[in-house]
C-alpha cells in the first residue's frame, strides 16, 4: 500500500533527524524528495520537531529535488540556528567566569552541551534555553551572580529550594535579553527526595566556552538525563529522540555505569524505553548490548508501551501529553520502598499552595485553587480513559 503524503512527510523528518544518515537512508530520501512533498507542511513540522538545521543539512546536495525557495528558507534558519548558538556561548561567558571564581559549581546539560559535544555543527542542535544542575545549597550565591549581571527571574519561578519547598518544585530560570539560564536541583530531573552526595560524581571533565570552562554531565549520566528528560515530555519532539541515538552511538560509553545510575535510580525502565524508540526509528543506532543491560520486567514494558507505543512515537500522531512525572513514577515503581512513595506522591499531588499558586497563575487565597489540586490527580485519569479509547 501507498504511503499517504503524511506518511511520507514523517518518515522524511525521521531519515533527516540524524546528521549522517547513511547511504540506505540517503537513498529513500531521494525516492521521498522524487514523490513530491508537501513542502509548507515539512517545514512546519521540522520546526514543531526542532529538526530545521538537521533538514537543511540532510537536503543541501539534493540541486533541483528541492525548489530553491525552501532551500533559502531552511538556510535562513540554519544561520540563524548558528548565530544564536554563537551569541548564546559569547553571552554566557561572564556569568560562567563569575561562577568559577565564586567557587561555586553548575554543571551543563541538554542543549548547548549535546551542540558542542555530539553533532558535527552546533547549529544542528537548536536550543531556547541553557540547562545546569546545581546544589541547593549554592543556588543563594549562584542568584546573586545573576542579578547583578543584569538578569531578570522570570515571575513564575518560585521562591527557590533555600525557603523550603521541594527541589522538584522549583526548576528556576533567569533572562537577560536574549540569553535564558534555567536551574535544576533534583538528581536527573527525578521528583525524589534523594539526590547525589558529590555533583562531581555525575560530570565529565570540562567544556570550553569561548574563554571560559563549564563541567558538563558525564555521557553517562546525560544518556539517562535525555531518556528521562524525553520521557517527562512523552517524546513529543523527534529532536530529543535524535539526540539519545546521538549520544548511544558514540564510542566509550561505560555500560556497566550506566546501569549502575539506572539500578541506584530505578530507572532502568524509563531508560531502556527511550533507547528502544529510538532504535525503532533509526535501527543500529542503540549498541544491543546497551538496552538489553537495562531491559524491564514484562508489567513495566508494558506500562511503557501502553503510555507510549513505538507506533504512535514513530507515526507522530495523537501522542498524549502524560504529566510531567511519569519518570518518577516508574522510578518509585522499581525502587519498591513505600515510604519514599507516599512522600513523592504526596508532594506531586499536593505540592505547596504558593508554588501551584505561580505556575497556575490563580491567586494563592483563592478558592478556585482548589480546583487547581483537583485537576493534578483528575487529570492523568482522564488522558488514561482517552488511551484506552483509542486503542480499540
Amino acid at each position: 500500500m501507498k504511503k499517504s503524503r503524511l506518511q511520507r512527510t514523517i518518515r522524511l523528518l525521521i531519515l533527516c533527524a540524524r546528521p549522517e544518515p547513511g547511504a540506505e537512508a540517503r537513498s529513500e530520501v531521494g525516492r521521498l524528495l522524487a514523490a513530491g512533498p508537501d513542502w509548507e507542511d515539512l517545514l512546519a513540522k521540522a520546526d514543531g520537531e526542532g529538526l530545521v538545521p538537521l533538514l537543511y543539512w540532510n537536503l543541501r546536495g539534493w540541486g533541483e529535488a528541492v525548489p530553491p525557495d525552501v532551500m533559502g528558507r531552511l538556510k535562513t534558519h540554519y544561520l540563524r540556528s548558528l548565530a544564536r548558538n554563537s551569541q548564546t556561548a559569547k553571552d554566557l561567558e561572564p556569568l560562567l567566569r563569575a561562577v568559577t571564581a565564586a567557587g561555586l559549581k553548575i554543571v551543563l546539560t541538554k542543549g548547548l552541551r549535546l551542540a558542542s559535544t555530539i553533532y558535527p555543527d552546533p547549529a544542528l542542535r537548536p536550543f531556547w534555553d541553557v540547562d545546569f544542575f546545581a546544589r541547593p545549597a549554592d543556588w543563594p550565591a549562584i542568584r546573586n551572580i545573576l542579578k547583578a549581571q543584569g538578569f531578570e527571574e522570570a515571575a513564575e519561578a518560585g521562591t527557590g529550594p533555600e525557603a523550603g519547598d521541594a527541589a522538584w518544585t522549583y526548576s528556576p530560570y533567569f533572562r537577560r535579553n536574549g540569553l535564558v539560564v534555567e536551574f535544576h536541583f533534583s538528581l536527573l530531573g527525578l521528583h525524589s527526595p534523594a539526590g547525589p552526595a558529590r555533583l562531581e560524581d555525575m560530570t565529565a571533565p570540562p567544556l570550553a566556552v569561548r574563554g571560559a570552562e563549564v563541567p558538563i554531565l558525564s555521557p553517562e549520566h546525560e544518556l539517562c538525563y535525555l531518556c528521562l528528560h524525553a520521557q517527562q515530555h512523552s517524546y513529543q519532539k523527534l529532536i530529543w529522540l535524535a539526540d539519545i541515538a546521538g549520544l548511544a552511538s558514540r564510542p566509550g560509553l561505560d555500560r556497566d555505569k550506566i546501569a549502575g545510575v539506572c539500578a541506584s535510580l530505578g530507572i532502568r525502565a524509563s531508560v531502556h524505553h527511550g533507547l528502544r524508540l529510538a532504535e525503532s526509528l533509526w535501527p543500529g543506532s542503540i549498541p544491543p548490548d546497551l538496552a538489553a543491560g537495562l531491559r524491564p520486567r514484562p508489567l513495566q514494558r508494558a506500562a511503557l508501551r501502553f503510555f507510549w507505543p513505538e507506533a504512535a512515537v514513530a507515526g507522530r500522531d495523537a501522542l498524549l501529553a502524560w504529566p510531567y512525572d511519569m519518570p518518577s513514577l516508574f522510578s518509585l515503581w522499581e525502587r519498591k520502598s513505600p515510604g519514599a512513595a507516599v512522600r513523592v506522591l504526596s508532594g506531586l499531588l499536593f505540592p505547596p499552595r504558593r508554588w501551584l499558586a505561580r505556575a497556575s497563575g490563580v491567586p494563592e487565597n483563592s478558592p478556585r485553587i482548589c480546583l487547581q489540586y483537583a485537576r493534578r490527580i483528575l487529570r492523568p485519569l482522564g488522558l488514561a480513559a482517552r488511551r484506552l479509547v483509542n486503542a480499540r
